[in-house]
């Protein structure tokens, strides 16, 4: 199934086999990457969890063309970005318990990304913990805002 096919309901969560989250707000950052992400297939096995919990697995993802308007593509504004179409695979949905625990797997792998200070007790162990309380994807990714790394 391709991207497009698969009536995904936004925000989707990307979680990679390195256990980082990803975070795609609509159909237009889902299938935009820059050229690191693509020439490294960075994306190649992330599960991709959408709203309502239903889930893919990226098989493969192929280059469609150039993203963005004219002005984008001057170097000045980072590096071109490219758009992109996944193969999925779709898998067995998540609930949003499992949703939230892998949040929290990827966030504890990843602590210092979600660290701006020096002290986890005032800032990650308060996020994490609603996030373990977090009652919908949705809510999930408001609270950690994942990048979709699209500059690299």
């Amino acid at each position: 199934m391709k991207t497009r096919e698969a009536d995904f309901r936004f925000p989707v969560l990307g979680f990679t086999a390195d256990h980082e989250i990803w975070g795609f707000q609509d159909l237009d950052r889902l299938t935009k990457c820059g050229p690191r992400a693509l020439k490294q297939n960075i994306q190649l096995g992330m599960e991709l969890v959408d709203a309502d919990g239903r889930r893919w697995m990226v098989r493969s993802v192929r280059r469609t063309g150039r993203a963005g308007s004219f002005l984008s593509r001057l170097l000045i504004f980072g590096p071109p970005q490219s758009r992109i179409e996944h193969e999925l695979e779709m898998l067995a949905p998540l609930s949003i318990e499992d949703v939230r625990r892998r949040a929290c797997v990827a966030m504890e792998t990843h602590a210092i990304n979600y660290l701006e200070g020096d002290d986890p007790e005032v800032e990650f162990k308060p996020l994490l913990a609603k996030v373990a309380k977090a009652r919908s994807v949705q809510e999930i990714y408001d609270l950690l805002q994942p990048d979709t790394f699209e500059p690299c």
